[in-house]
């Protein structure tokens, strides 16, 4: 379960897991704090046997490096969260307020290009981890299945029992609506007790429409390629 950060794949892996009582293994600390990030499994064979060791990998770095994920793990589903970029924007911004350190890594995106502003690093991000999903489509179609964020915050229950038949999982639907009024979000910085899960379009509200346009002028093309690679699992 990949993409770029506060792409919902926090609460899609959480919702899979719970309906398919399997196990998560939820952003592991090494692929966020070593060097390597995602990819340091190459390096430390421990880290290697703790991705194999769950049913379900919960990781928005992979995102970065999804030709080693199919090269290296040939047996894996890929399930890529997309999201508008204005959105992911506006929930890094407004997790870089919180204490958490890993909310620094979020934000440090000068690898992707050199920038000034985070607006801008959020969007050299999104056309890298688009660029990664494009090319892992025309690698391997049949392991990749892009997911649009939209779905899953509208139709949470049609659009997982739609992923889990597309996956061939076994699916106990009845768990999902305990969980209908609880925090799904990173439970790193976000408390049990914080419902505010601002949802989609959330930039029409909290930015400046210059600042938007600026950031789809950067992805946006990027960003309308992916949705017509989306499936759509609800009516």
């Amino acid at each position: 379960m990949t993409g770029l950060h506060r792409s919902g794949t926090s609460a899609t892996s959480r919702l899979l897991a719970t309906m398919t009582h399997l196990s998560l293994l939820d952003d592991p600390q090494w692929a966020i704090f070593q060097p390597q990030m995602a990819k340091a499994y190459r390096q430390v064979s421990q880290y290697h046997q703790e991705l194999t060791q769950f049913d379900i990998v919960k990781c928005p770095r992979m995102g970065e490096c999804l030709d080693c994920i199919l090269e290296d793990f040939p047996q894996t589903q890929v399930v890529f969260l997309v999201r508008d970029p204005r959105d992911v924007y506006c929930s890094i911004a407004e997790a870089q307020r919180s204490s958490d350190s890993t909310v620094t890594t979020m934000a440090d995106n000068q690898r992707f290009g050199p920038h000034e502003y985070l607006w801008q690093g959020v969007a050299l991000a999104f056309r890298a981890y688009a660029q990664q999903a494009l090319q892992a489509l025309n690698r391997a179609p049949e392991r990749l299945t892009l997911l649009n964020y939209v779905e899953i915050y509208q139709h949470p229950q049609p659009t997982l029992q739609g992923l889990c038949q597309h996956l061939g999982l076994t699916m106990h639907t009845s768990e999902i609506a305990p969980l209908a009024g609880q925090q799904l979000g990173p439970t790193r910085n976000k408390r049990q007790s914080d419902l505010s899960i601002k949802g989609a379009n959330r930039w029409q509200q909290e930015l400046d429409p210059a600042e938007a346009a600026d950031i789809f002028e950067l992805c946006g093309d990027d960003f309308k390629t992916l949705l017509t690679h989306c499936r759509k699992f609800s009516s």
